[in-house]
């Protein structure tokens, strides 16, 4: 699956897109959001998920270019079985975008002892009054915290989802509340088998 699609924001205006991603072999997703008017907000939130053999490069452009705008960037990549995670970001402030803002969050778990993921971040500041913030991080589900699930009477499956759920609660809550059930359904079932 290959997926690039940009937006550009001119006016006074606020850009979400929460995005989840499960399946395909091969996944690339590179969405772009230009802040081009003073003012405007962009951000993003993603989940990615693989397993097996499969393999995501994902990550997103903000382009900031009106002066005091504003973007976020949530990045949740779940890695199962031998499957690869890898978010690429951009954050670029260019030289009239006095007071942009950035937050980026990209947060990595990994189930499973060949499981990998891999984050490279890119930001590039050309504005001294800009703050850019990044911070990234990377989890491991492994058999001890299933087993303390499993003895308080929680269920394997329930216990995956439960800590899948939390991860990604950023996210989630970004989703339309019809979905957001749904899919933590979908990826409990995307990772049946994928510990233990």
């Amino acid at each position: 699956m290959l997926l690039w699609w940009s937006c550009i924001v001119l006016r006074v205006h606020r850009l979400s897109t929460p995005r989840c991603r499960i399946g395909s072999a091969i996944t690339w997703k590179y969405p772009s959001v230009v802040l081009e008017g003073d003012e405007t907000v962009g951000e993003f939130y993603s989940v990615a998920l693989t397993n097996n053999y499969q393999q995501a490069d994902t990550g997103t452009k903000m382009i900031h270019k009106g002066k005091n705008t504003r973007s976020r960037i949530i990045s949740k990549g779940i890695s199962a079985g031998h499957s690869k995670n890898c978010y690429r970001g951009l954050v670029q402030v260019q030289s009239k975008a006095d007071n942009a803002r950035n937050s980026s969050q990209c947060d990595s778990m990994l189930i499973g002892d060949t499981a990998a993921a891999n984050t490279y971040p890119y930001i590039q500041v050309k504005n001294p009054t800009a703050r850019i913030e990044h911070e990234a991080s990377t989890s491991k589900i492994g058999e001890d915290q299933l087993f303390y699930f499993q003895q308080r009477g929680i269920e394997y499956e329930k216990a995956m989802a439960a800590m899948i759920s939390g991860f990604c609660r950023d996210v989630f809550n970004e989703l339309p509340d019809e979905f957001g059930s749904e899919v933590n359904q979908l990826m409990s079932l995307k990772l049946e088998g994928s510990v233990g």
